[in-house]
């Protein structure tokens, strides 16, 4: 059966549930069916704003932290003084067993009046300065006729058997080797382009042809071991090193995810936040 209501029964009846009777009660002294009436409610937009209104004074959803939690988390930050972000969420866990992100905690702190302070890293004992390389042993001062980078005999004679010619053959040098080899090292030292080598050094070409050669067949390298070796000795160290150390960055652990595998996991700013139970100049009420 099909009943119809006239618009006078529907504004009382809304009327009437508006006014805070119960539904059923409405429903029972009109004769009209509870859904009938909770429809013509919901379709009123008078009784839509006063459930938004009532869903604003709490008839919403529950808060994350209820009063009993932040009371709970009052008690457990002055216990210890200080306490990050990730540590208060695992203690809402355990008393609630849900899961509240740190944002929802420090929003919860902050209404009880605690602020967000920053651990200061205590102070490390600096490390013992280490020894420079250089002596002064390797310092030269400059003449007139040869600058800081110019070999000394006692380099000189560790590095001209090694720039002899083996077989005699080809036509006499007409540019003294030692004087080239002062003229690289001068360039390597000082970083300065080929042409602007000083005028007191041979041409830049013949400089510049002789560093190709030794670079290309691997005998400037050589000259620089027999010098470092020579300098270990006049140390008082043995010719050649006994331990060595690899670079980490150049040991290739897996074919895929290697670096990925091997870097730690960051961590998030507001879960390694700490709050101090000192509380803030104006607590928030």
């Amino acid at each position: 059966m099909f009943m119809a209501y006239t618009e006078e029964q529907r504004k009382e009846a809304v009327a009437a549930v508006a006014a805070g009777e119960p539904l059923g009660t409405v429903a029972e002294a009109r004769g009209i069916s509870p859904a009938t009436i909770e429809r013509w409610c919901a379709a009123d937009p008078r009784m839509r704003g006063q459930r938004r209104r009532q869903r604003r004074k709490g008839g919403g959803r529950k808060p994350a932290l209820d009063a009993g939690v932040l009371e709970k988390l009052r008690g457990l930050v002055e216990l210890n003084g200080r306490v990050t972000l990730a540590e208060l969420a695992t203690a809402v866990a355990e008393w609630t067993g849900r899961t509240v992100s740190p944002p929802t905690i420090a929003k919860g702190m902050k209404s009880l009046g605690y602020r967000k302070m920053k651990v200061q890293k205590a102070a490390s004992t600096p490390a013992p300065q280490t020894p420079p390389r250089y002596t002064e042993a390797h310092r030269r001062e400059p003449t007139a006729t040869t600058y800081p980078s110019s070999l000394t005999d006692r380099e000189w004679a560790v590095l001209e058997p090694l720039l002899a010619k083996k077989d005699g053959r080809g036509r006499p040098p007409t540019i003294e080797k030692r004087r080239l080899i002062d003229a690289i090292f001068y360039q390597v030292r000082t970083g300065n382009q080929w042409r602007y080598l000083p005028k007191d050094f041979p041409r830049w070409e013949a400089v510049w042809s002789l560093f190709r050669r030794l670079r290309n067949s691997g005998m400037l390298e050589r000259l620089y071991d027999a010098l470092h070796r020579a300098w270990r000795e006049v140390a008082g160290r043995a010719p050649e090193p006994t331990a060595g150390i690899v670079d980490s960055q150049t040991v290739k652990s897996t074919e895929k995810g290697g670096l990925r595998a091997t870097m730690p996991a960051k961590r998030s700013r507001a879960a390694s936040a700490t709050w101090s139970w000192t509380p803030s100049a104006s607590p928030a009420q």
